[in-house]
């Protein structure tokens, strides 16, 4: 391990034997199709991934190639990985040395008005999906709309169908009200896969207090991501922030919410590269920054194979093993659990 403050060897012996035994979590991925990928999720010890399978702004049709493809490589991959639709699935992933991949598309555009395609998606794979990605949608507000107009009916009905089938509603990228009012539509606890704390670091893309106490009440789970541009420290926007700050975040939603309601969404896209940041900078300008490409994301995650480094911040800030369990993975089982079949 390899963390920016420094720790006890007995905290480093506990975390490294914690860490192998849990299962572990990342709530929001986008997964690199390669070895490359397969050697970090081990050498993090990461059993299972929710992976954004289709591009957020696709169609139909090229949202059905897509899962196609990723249905196709993960067959190819079966020694080293297996496409998660049961709780099961994830515990025959962690026995056999495996990862589990969820598919989680980000949005829910390539649906349309047309419902029965939610069951189509859910025969394919989907377990998770994200109600709104930025901009607002037949469902409901993204969180990049100067004013959020909540949930609407359809948003209303497209949940009990995700409710009624056992796909996990997801408002990473929601609004506010949205967000709330989702989480009180749904019959079961929703996720937010990829987000953080805006009264630590006040951002379009965080979750306010309000909210977390919603969630926490309903039964949801958060993922802390571990970008520095979500992580950033007000009162020194530049300063890269560590596993220190991570911790400071999941701490806030245990505070406000209960431990039940902290987990692990890094919000990392492996696929990501200098050139793509440069051609999409008016896309991404404004919610990523212009951070220096090594210091994208918080010091020692550079991607999942630091994991680990978690685990050893979490039992350094006084969380209990049970409660670092639980959010390495143990409250995304949970959440899960409740609305797959």
């Amino acid at each position: 391990m390899n963390i920016t403050t420094p720790v006890s060897d007995d905290v480093r012996r506990r975390a490294a034997a914690l860490h192998a035994d849990a299962i572990v979590i990342d709530g929001s991925i986008v997964v690199e199709a390669s070895d490359a990928h397969f050697e970090r999720a081990t050498k993090g010890g990461v059993t299972a991934v929710n992976h954004t399978v289709t591009d957020p702004y696709g169609d139909l049709a090229s949202s059905l190639r897509q899962v196609n493809v990723w249905r196709r490589w993960i067959d190819a991959n079966a020694s080293k990985t297996l496409l998660a639709t049961t709780i099961a699935d994830i515990h025959e992933a962690k026995r056999t040395g495996r990862e589990a991949i969820i598919f989680g598309p980000q949005n829910t555009e390539m649906i349309g008005l047309d419902l029965n395609y939610v069951g189509t998606f859910y025969d394919l794979g989907v377990r998770i999906m994200q109600l709104t990605y930025q901009r607002q949608n037949w469902i409901g507000t993204g969180c990049g709309e100067a004013t959020d107009g909540g949930l609407t009916n359809y948003g209303r009905a497209f949940i009990k169908e995700m409710n009624d089938y056992g796909i996990v509603v997801d408002v990473s990228h929601c609004g506010q009200r949205t967000s709330v009012e989702a989480m009180e539509a749904s019959s079961k606890p929703i996720m937010i896969t990829h987000s953080f704390c805006a009264k630590l670091s006040p951002h379009i893309r965080a979750k306010t207090d309000e909210t977390l106490k919603e969630l926490g009440r309903h039964g949801g789970v958060i993922g802390i991501t571990g970008l520095s541009p979500y992580l950033y420290h007000p009162d020194a926007p530049t300063k890269q922030p560590d596993i220190k700050r991570f911790v400071e975040h999941c701490s806030h939603v245990a505070e406000l919410a209960g431990v039940d309601a902290v987990a692990i969404g890094l919000d990392f896209d492996e696929t990501f590269t200098p050139e793509k940041r440069a051609a999409g900078a008016k896309k991404h300008g404004p919610l990523l920054g212009n951070w220096p490409w090594d210091e994208r994301r918080c010091k020692t995650l550079d991607d999942a194979s630091g994991m680990a480094n978690i685990t050893a911040g979490l039992l350094d800030a006084g969380f209990s093993d049970a409660d670092v369990r639980k959010v390495l993975g143990g409250n995304w089982m949970r959440v899960m659990a409740a609305s797959w079949r």
